[in-house]
């Protein structure tokens, strides 16, 4: 599978916030903090979940930030925001946070959260506002140099669009730099979930389900970003493909795979 390489050229440092805090609990609030995100829009029409969800988002929020203060005494959260499948997908099985905090960290852990008796799976992300914004790695963390710089990466251009604020302040839109690195951030998914998902890695033993379901995520978030710089039928045609194939229960592995294909293809021309 040869899916054509594109290099972030992020320029750090950047400035990640503005000055204003996120009032999620306020409707007028979340609604502009929605129509910015990623997947306001799916297949055309306004993605229900976001507000049927945001009791979900706002009081997981609040544990996690009680938690993290309490197990990190001087703790200085900057932001809480959620990102992934549970902003977008129905059948979703768990919930991704985005905690940045002052300094030079880079953490990721899991939790089992219950609220009135419901367990969810949250999986928290705690990184350095100086990683994010300088491009640094934590030297101590226990994750190779390659892989933190691509999650950096990753995260520092797209927070705006990619990851909803629920509590701190708001991500400032560095819209040049952004779109810049669209090309970047769509071959880093590709690969991403090619190496982990696609290929069978005996290292990572994960059941056919959950490689089928993290390879129509990545694909759909690709073409989200592949409809910022060249939008067209094609994009539009793949993501009510791959948004059916990721509710109906009965997709199999091969059948996220043959799309999976079909994109590297179309993102291969489209960037050449």
């Amino acid at each position: 599978m040869k899916i054509k390489p594109v290099q972030f050229d992020v320029g750090f440092p950047l400035d990640l916030f503005e000055k204003n805090k996120i009032n999620f609990r306020k409707k007028v609030e979340r609604k502009r903090l929605f129509k910015r995100n990623l997947y306001y829009q799916i297949n055309g029409k306004k993605n229900k979940i976001l507000e049927k969800r945001w009791k979900i988002f706002n009081n997981l929020a609040n544990i996690i930030e009680k938690q993290l203060l309490k197990e990190r005494g001087g703790t200085k959260i900057k932001s809480i925001s959620v990102f992934g499948s549970g902003l977008h997908s129905e059948n979703n099985e768990d919930y991704d946070f985005l905690v940045i905090i002052k300094g030079n960290t880079f953490q990721n852990i899991k939790k089992e959260i219950k609220i009135k008796n419901k367990a969810y799976s949250v999986g928290v992300s705690i990184k350095g506002e100086e990683n994010l914004s300088k491009g640094i790695i934590d030297k101590f963390a226990p994750f190779d140099k390659c892989f933190q710089r691509a999650i950096i990466n990753r995260t520092s251009i797209s927070l705006p669009w990619r990851h909803l604020p629920i509590k701190g302040v708001d991500f400032k839109e560095n819209k040049i730099i952004f779109l810049k690195n669209c090309p970047a951030q769509i071959y880093d998914l590709l690969f991403n979930a090619y190496n982990r998902y696609y290929l069978k890695d005996i290292r990572n033993e994960l059941s056919s389900e959950t490689r089928k379901r993290k390879i129509l995520s990545r694909i759909f978030e690709a073409s989200k970003y592949i409809g910022f710089i060249c939008f067209s039928k094609n994009v539009k045609d793949i993501q009510k493909k791959v948004s059916k194939l990721k509710e109906n229960k009965e997709t199999t592995l091969t059948s996220s795979k043959k799309i999976f294909n079909s994109f590297v293809n179309y993102y291969n021309l489209a960037i050449s």
